[in-house]
């Protein structure tokens, strides 16, 4: 009966260390530039230049313990995700928004909004799933 219990355990472990390594993390980083926004002002006083969204999530072990996060390095590109780096949180991704604000001529950012959600898989006993989003309006003062 043990050896059974333990064979079966090992099976679960194995399972979802390969779920987690398959579903990895993400990160995301979105931009709509002005021409898209419909000659719609996000400001009274500024020219829009665009809407900037981002995303990441990431496996963390008790919710506190970073196993594999998507990469703010490079958004969006298919590639190995971080390992054991905290990468999914607020401050990283409104740091991501403002360089791509600033990056794309923006000079002011508005209708910062940000929304966080974790989650505990039960299927897997001791992991969660974590993710942050950022969003915000880019203008450029004239």
């Amino acid at each position: 009966m043990r050896e059974r219990a333990a064979s079966i355990g090992a099976q679960f472990l194995l399972v979802g260390s390969t779920t987690l390594l398959m579903l990895g993390g993400c990160a995301t980083l979105t931009v709509v530039p002005a021409e898209r926004l419909e000659e719609q002002r996000l400001t009274q006083a500024a020219e829009p230049v665009a809407h900037i969204y981002a995303a990441n999530w990431g496996w963390y072990l008790f919710k506190y313990i970073p196993i594999i996060t998507g990469s703010l390095s490079r958004p969006g590109v298919p590639s190995w995700p971080v390992l054991f780096s905290d990468e999914v949180r607020i401050d990283a991704l409104v740091q991501k928004v403002s360089a791509e604000s600033k990056r794309n001529g923006g000079t002011v950012l508005t209708d910062l909004r940000t929304r966080d959600r974790s989650y505990w898989v039960p299927p897997l006993l001791i992991f969660w799933l974590k993710e942050y989003e950022v969003s915000a309006n880019s203008s450029r003062v004239p």
